[in-house]
């Protein structure tokens, strides 16, 4: 699939509608499957194991495909199994010939997918990383570590001025609150310097709300419409 990605028509990358198609491609994680919706849970084999919604992941990777000529860089923090890391890193590359740095970092050892890419096992709440990002700069971060209301505000705080685009992932999930309510608050607190885009959507199959992505980016950085 990383080889299909990376030979793909490019055009095509701008289309929610082909990821809608590509994403059971690429497999599905099927842990906590209470939270997933049959198209999820039907799909044959993990493949990359993506975390992601499709109805959610697909418009969002069509919005990120929009603007990869802009995203030279690339952080995640909290990875999991790492599919969410390799399309988005992947489709970035595909786009974009400038792109040159991706990293992925995690408590966790590094997960056989993310083999070959640049990854750091290093807690994100930690003043070692803290000093470490603060000598960094990224044009994308996606935060999907710790969840709890201190966690993803220290990761969201440590963050912000280290970057042009700030992706938060959970923030419309019963499983973790914490995270949808220091979303809406770093909305309003960040209202002046960013806009935001949220992909929320939800399948009737599932009994309440989950996963959800929130996109913050700087009102002074350059974007295609």
């Amino acid at each position: 699939m990383r080889q299909k990605l990376r030979t793909i028509q490019r055009e095509s990358l701008l289309s929610a509608n082909t990821w809608l198609t590509l994403l059971p491609e690429c497999g599905f994680n099927d842990e906590n499957p209470e939270e997933l919706p049959a198209e999820m849970l039907a799909q044959p084999g993990l493949g990359l194991r993506i975390w992601q919604y499709p109805n959610q992941f697909a418009p969002y990777l069509s919005w990120l495909a929009s603007k990869a000529s802009q995203i030279n860089s690339y952080m995640e923090i909290g990875t999991r199994h790492g599919g969410t890391f390799v399309i988005q890193v992947e489709t970035l590359r595909r786009l974009n010939h400038h792109f040159n740095q991706a990293v992925a970092v995690d408590l966790i050892d590094q997960p056989e997918l993310l083999e070959g890419y640049e990854y750091i096992q290093q807690d994100s709440q930690s003043k070692d990383f803290s000093q470490w990002v603060s000598k960094q700069f990224f044009d994308c971060i996606f935060v999907d570590g710790d969840h709890k209301y201190e966690g993803v505000k220290r990761d969201a705080e440590s963050t912000i001025e280290r970057c042009n685009i700030q992706v938060f992932h959970d923030i419309k999930s019963d499983s973790c609150k914490d995270v949808g309510t220091y979303w809406q608050e770093h909305k309003i607190a960040h209202s002046r310097t960013h806009d935001f885009v949220e992909f929320t959507d939800q399948y009737d199959s599932v009994g309440g709300s989950f996963l959800g992505i929130g996109v913050a980016y700087r009102k002074d950085w350059i974007v295609v419409k």
